[in-house]
């Protein structure tokens, strides 16, 4: 007897509606176009000389679907680039071996409730969950990593992350450069211990207020607790799961695509040979034109496109990817201690070097107009102020923090509907404020305007061209978006991206009518 059958012999016909509704979910009419066995669990990576370093690590099989749909990354931790296509139907089975529950969230991509990883639907050790969902997005370069409620931040920082590169008809026609031509670079900072080990303090412990122990070897303590409310920073600089790493590339025009995939840090992208960022595209796809930049400012959860052109470098030449310094108050801190980590916020980087080698490659020139971002102005819209706040020790988002079920009216849309958001980044009566990426599940946006806050080296390298799921609020600043929810009713997130935050209760649900 089928659950929805036996549900309507004992009279509770809603919960048999609930029940058809989830078999539907559960067993599409059509076969997927794409199907993968995603794994996550722990195994052992050479990071630094001697002893190799655990992780938790992604790693997929591909069942139904083109051969280069799972392309695994060498001598990383991180998990496989999956790369889809718009308009495939995609089914993907997640097991949890991690030793604790876990559920993944596709992070930019706009997909059915059920497939999005909320925490409520994060599964036990040894258990399976199905994603099952339609790729409607525009082409672009977005990311998977887990999502469970106050244990994102360690199971991201243990390694579990990986990038989603979407294609679409509109991109393919630009001939922008690929396969050798393109460089995938994800940012992240880690600390290790004297045996290669990964420190990190435990967010979702210190909500407890340093209660017990961290999970990788840290003790709680006021200390520890104010480093983790200012985010959790590495003093090791990796991309895309390798240290510092130098890279042998041709005399040719590069696509780079770059991710944040930091817990906390900011980054403040240069090249060190001056030579300008030729931004094309954000967090959403391509702009509209090519932007030219000095510098490029990258959030927690954040994605870059950019074209570097090295056919004129001479042979033997190196191109370092640096973060150049700024303030660390200009990211902001909370507390008396403020940033007590090794390499602070603000710190000037290194993150690769590039060595150019004798060959030749092919040149390409960004094209005078790479895309239609199907958009315009709605003036009219509603507008929804939210502000974010430090009190009482917590970060709270429009005066609330996280509960798993909990949706206020103001947090009650209907689907496809339009609203103006105004995220206002207030300083507490202390004067202390923190820079904060704000990410939406379920849809891209538009930013409007920014006004407010005061002189920050951060806010000439931010991109607010295109589309975005991310959206940096600076200290005392003042964001407005335009916002069209999903088409898909039911419960999604918005949060704050530097992931101690969100797992300390920066977090708030979104329920989609």
């Amino acid at each position: 007897m089928r659950r929805r059958d036996a549900l309507h012999l004992l009279g509770m016909a809603p919960f048999a509606n609930l029940a058809r509704s989830l078999e539907r979910q559960a067993a599409p009419a059509k076969p997927p176009d794409v199907e993968i066995v995603l794994t996550a669990a722990p195994a052992e990576v050479s990071l630094l000389p001697g002893a190799p370093t655990r992780v938790l690590q992604f790693r997929a099989k591909l069942v139904r679907g083109p051969a280069d749909t799972v392309t695994a990354v060498p001598d990383s931790y991180l998990g496989p680039v999956l790369r889809l296509k718009k308009g495939q139907r995609v089914r993907i089975h997640f097991e949890n071996r991690t030793g604790e529950s876990s559920i993944v969230h596709w992070h930019g991509l706009d997909v059915p409730e059920r497939a999005d990883g909320h925490p409520r639907l994060a599964v036990e050790h040894g258990r399976d969950y199905t994603h099952d969902f339609e790729v409607t997005n525009r082409a672009g370069t977005y990311w998977y990593h887990p999502h469970p409620h106050m244990r994102t931040a360690a199971q991201v920082y243990q390694g579990l992350a990986g990038l989603v590169l979407v294609s679409d008809p509109e991109e393919d026609a630009l001939q922008l450069p690929s396969g050798a031509g393109e460089l995938l670079c994800v940012l992240q900072d880690r600390r290790f211990d004297a045996k290669n080990q990964f420190v990190y303090l435990d967010a979702g412990q210190m909500g407890g207020m340093g209660r017990g122990r961290g999970m990788m070897g840290m003790g709680g303590g006021m200390g520890q607790m104010m480093a983790t409310m200012n985010g959790w920073l590495g003093d090791r600089m990796l991309v895309s799961g390798r240290v510092q790493p130098a890279i042998d590339v041709d005399r040719r025009t590069y696509r780079v695509r770059l991710l944040n995939g930091s817990n906390s840090r900011f980054y403040k992208l240069a090249w060190s040979d001056e030579s300008p960022i030729t931004a094309i595209g954000n967090d959403g796809g391509l702009f509209e034109r090519p932007r030219t930049m000095r510098t490029l400012t990258l959030a927690p959860g954040q994605r870059a496109d950019v074209l570097l052109d090295l056919s004129s470098h001479a042979a033997g030449a190196t191109v370092q990817l640096r973060s150049v310094g700024f303030p660390a108050g200009h990211a902001g801190s909370v507390g008396m201690m403020g940033d007590t980590s090794p390499v602070p916020q603000g710190a000037p980087l290194t993150l690769m070097t590039l060595r150019v080698s004798n060959r030749q490659g092919p040149r390409v020139a960004a094209p005078a107009r790479l895309s239609s971002l199907d958009w315009r102005a709605q003036p009219a819209a509603p507008v929804r102020r939210v502000p974010l706040t430090f009190m009482q020790m917590t970060w709270l988002l429009d005066g609330r923090t996280f509960d798993m079920a909990e949706v206020s009216a103001a947090e009650t849309v209907k689907a496809g509907s339009t609203q103006i958001w105004e995220i206002e980044n207030q300083t507490n009566p202390m004067g202390m404020a923190m820079a904060h990426p704000i990410h939406v599940h379920g849809t891209q946006f538009r930013v409007l305007s920014r006004t407010g806050g005061s002189a920050n080296a951060l806010r000439d390298g931010i991109h607010d061209d295109g589309w975005t799921d991310t959206v940096l609020v600076l200290p005392g600043e003042t964001v407005r978006a335009q916002l069209t929810f999903s088409r898909h009713p039911g419960l999604y997130l918005y949060h704050c991206h530097i992931l101690e935050h969100e797992d300390m209760g920066m977090m708030r649900n979104l329920r989609i009518t």
